[in-house]
């Protein structure tokens, strides 16, 4: 039997949640998946052990709670990005792409290399596949929303794998950063998927 995920009522609550997947985020992105505990989580978050546990009873709650999380902060910022301008051509679509992923690298590392860290930890967990899964789906969607705006004959097929250069072009990025990633690795990858414009 699992012990049920607590579901705070009151913002205090509310708060200290999203804190501890914060801090679980945070922690992932800087010692990896073997340092996750409900004690260094909480240390991370400023809070004690047993507010962790209160929380999340198993690590596998907390950190399928941290995925989440996590994918749903960055499928809101692909939907805002992508939603501004509807009406735009090819060159700005490829724009918004590129600056989606160099924005992410630029604002908020630690969630770039925790997404690598939950890819790993869903194949150690598959129990957390679900939750990977449905953010593959939703940023796939907004991939193929922008292909299909520029005319894209097959926008499904053509995001998914669109996403999954961009992905493998991000990992590389993290490990091995080159100045002229944007102009010599990205934006002709991503140019690629896209009818000429």
């Amino acid at each position: 039997m699992t012990t049920p995920v607590r579901e705070p009522q009151m913002d205090r609550g509310i708060a200290r949640r999203e804190a501890l997947l914060d801090a679980a985020i945070r922690l992932l992105a800087r010692e990896g998946a073997r340092a996750l505990t409900h004690r260094a989580i909480a240390a991370e978050a400023g809070t004690t052990h047993g507010i962790a546990r209160y929380y999340f009873g198993t690590l596998d709650q907390l950190l399928d709670e941290a995925l989440r999380r996590l994918a749903a902060q960055q499928v809101e910022e692909v939907h805002a990005l992508f939603h501004r301008l509807p009406d735009a051509d090819v060159q700005q679509r490829i724009t918004r792409i590129v600056e989606y992923v160099t924005g992410s690298l630029a604002r908020n590392r630690d969630a770039d290399v925790a997404r690598y860290e939950f890819f790993l930890e869903v194949a150690r967990r598959p129990q957390l596949r679900a939750s990977l899964d449905a953010w593959g789906t939703a940023q796939r969607a907004a991939f193929a929303g922008e292909l299909r705006g520029a005319g894209a004959t097959d926008p499904e097929a053509g995001a998914a794998d669109l996403l999954t250069i961009v992905n493998g072009l991000l990992l590389e990025q993290l490990a091995l950063p080159t100045d002229d990633f944007e102009t010599a690795r990205l934006r002709p990858a991503v140019a690629r998927f896209f009818p000429a414009g």
